[in-house]
């Protein structure tokens, strides 16, 4: 089976499909398929039990409210602000960090099937702000990225 015949299949096979979740009035898609744990009422936990893949989202409501940019500004700040770009999620300001770290301890570790890639993201709109956290093996980008994309491009806020 080729490459391409191959992703095929696990698209139309609906092997990462993604259903919505919404988490105190934040809502997103998930993986449907993946193991699903909530250690507290502001959290959600997804984890891939073939590839190590997890999704964590934390949903806070912003106390006292402020403008959107604000509130996103002082948890960037609060998290350190190196290697976060800016975006918009459900039309509302975000802001993005991706970085690579490896499994396991000293340098006979280092070598590319323990490297992994944790993309970070921060949003608010000035009543609700939320992180979340995508951690998988780099070799995998090809797998992930697009599900990360379609998690992303699903957030939004309630009313």
């Amino acid at each position: 089976m080729t490459a391409l015949a191959l992703t095929l299949a696990l698209a139309l096979g609906g092997a990462d499909s993604l259903g919505k979740q919404t988490l105190l009035g934040l809502t997103f898609k998930a993986p449907t398929q993946w193991g699903k744990s909530q250690p507290d009422q502001n959290s959600l936990t997804w984890a891939d039990p073939d590839s190590g893949a997890e999704l964590a989202v934390t949903v806070y409501p912003v106390d006292p409210q402020r403008p959107a940019k604000t509130c996103l500004t002082q948890m960037v700040e609060a998290l350190g602000s190196e290697g976060f770009t800016p975006a918009t999620l459900g039309t509302q300001p975000a802001s993005k960090k991706v970085t690579t770290d490896y499994v396991g301890e000293g340098e006979e570790a280092k070598i590319d099937a323990n490297k992994v890639t944790t993309t970070t993201v921060l949003g608010c709109n000035g009543k609700t702000k939320w992180v979340m956290t995508w951690t998988a093996k780099t070799t995998q980008g090809a797998r992930f990225g697009p599900i990360l994309k379609r998690v992303l491009d699903s957030i939004g806020y309630g009313k």
